[in-house]
């Protein structure tokens, strides 16, 4: 028994980790100063844009991948539905521990 509840005491670690990473990531996005409505004037992305990329940003690279993000791009939603699936299998998982234990 000590090895199933050791089990999903990992399994709600690495469930609620990657259930609270995009909130994470897009809070660290507005940081650096990506927004909803482009980067933010004064900001790092807002530094990075001019000096690398001087206003031509290449679909597909980094800086569009992360504003694309900050926008609620596809990228947000693939990771909210990866983060949402983790949620729903450790709580799967501890019901099945409190079945064996109960």
């Amino acid at each position: 028994m000590l090895g199933l509840l050791a089990a999903a005491k990992i399994a709600l670690v690495v469930g609620g980790t990657v259930a609270v990473a995009p909130a994470l990531a897009i809070g660290g996005l507005g940081l650096l100063g990506f927004s909803a409505a482009g980067p933010v004037a004064g900001t790092v992305a807002a530094g990075v844009q001019s000096a690398v990329y001087g206003g031509a940003v290449g679909s597909g690279s980094l800086f569009a991948i992360a504003q694309g993000a900050a926008m609620g791009g596809i990228a947000v939603s693939a990771v909210q539905t990866v983060g949402v699936s983790a949620v729903q299998t450790v709580g799967g998982a501890l019901g099945y521990v409190a079945a064996v234990l109960i």
